[in-house]
């Protein structure tokens, strides 16, 4: 499966792509794992192109945005277009929108209307939670899955109204993260050498960011009880070979580890900041309770 992300505002970077971290988990832990994941902004052609593709390549591709009633919301359009499908007004999804505002005491405005135009041969997925009906579509050249792209709205939308009609298969991909500090991402590379060849069907990707580099082994496609075997015993042989500079594991916060140090010490903590606008005093006052150890701090 493929996922297309859409919309002007992601590829300029004014958003961030939520939608798309959300989902490639999600079906990760359904055992679908995505094959690849596209931008493209609110242009009909650019749609149809990579719509096509991901059909061409995959078979199915999941959409998220471009269904709003503005326009340049225009994904339906695109993809019926693509389909050579024609386009009608349904009257259930109408009254769906209208139901939604007067709940508000408000009646949906004539754009409104364009959020009710479906392709012909697509499932209506009912939205609960917005005005936009999400859209399965077999377009004779695959499935098209067509998500809005407001978080609260697609994330509902796949729970409730994608994943029931998504084959289960009993196979997952499950991943594990080891977190390092104090250590570059080559020495690290170095000193594992092989063994990351070693941990397959396991795959070991180096992650480097902020606050160090994460070591993430993933495993694809097997039975949920086979793939906690798997991440267990790797993690420990990486632990092994990593040492020292391994401070935690999945989501572990170092900035809450030295607050549970200097607790456990009964220490307290004050910072002296220059050129950083007080970046080390918030990232610690970040963490619930910190105010047992942190004292405070001087920006000069």
């Amino acid at each position: 499966m493929e996922l297309l992300t859409i919309g002007t505002e992601l590829l300029l970077g004014f958003n961030a792509d939520s939608n798309a971290v959300h989902l490639g988990r999600a079906l990760g832990e359904l055992g679908v794992p995505l094959t690849r994941r596209t931008t493209v902004g609110d242009d009909v052609e650019a749609i149809k192109a990579a719509v096509g593709e991901a059909l061409e390549r995959s078979g199915m591709v999941i959409t998220t945005g471009g269904l709003g009633p503005t326009s340049d919301d225009v994904t339906v359009a695109a993809v019926a277009a693509l389909a050579n499908a024609g386009l009608h007004f349904d009257d259930e999804v109408w009254q769906a929108i209208t139901a939604r505002y007067a709940s508000r005491g408000l009646r949906p405005a004539e754009p409104n209307r364009s959020q009710a135009m479906v392709p012909d041969g697509a499932i209506v997925l009912p939205n609960r939670w917005g005005t936009a009906p999400g859209l399965w579509f077999d377009t004779g050249r695959g499935i098209v899955i067509m998500l809005p792209g407001v978080p609260r709205e697609m994330r509902n939308l796949f729970e409730h109204e994608v994943v029931p009609r998504l084959v289960r298969g009993t196979s997952v991909v499950r991943s594990a993260t080891l977190r390092t500090n104090g250590v570059a991402e080559s020495t690290l590379a170095e000193r594992i050498g092989s063994l990351g060849e070693q941990l397959a069907p396991l795959t070991l990707a180096y992650l480097p960011g902020v606050n160090g580099v994460d070591l993430r082994l993933t495993a694809w496609g097997v039975e949920p009880d086979v793939a906690g075997g798997l991440l267990t015993r790797g993690v420990s042989r990486l632990r092994d070979v990593v040492g020292s500079w391994v401070y935690g594991e999945g989501d572990t916060d170092i900035a809450a580890l030295v607050i549970d140090e200097l607790r456990a010490r009964s220490w307290t903590l004050s910072v002296a900041e220059s050129c950083t606008g007080g970046l080390l005093g918030a990232r610690i006052t970040a963490i619930p309770g910190s105010s047992d150890v942190f004292a405070g701090g001087v920006i000069a």
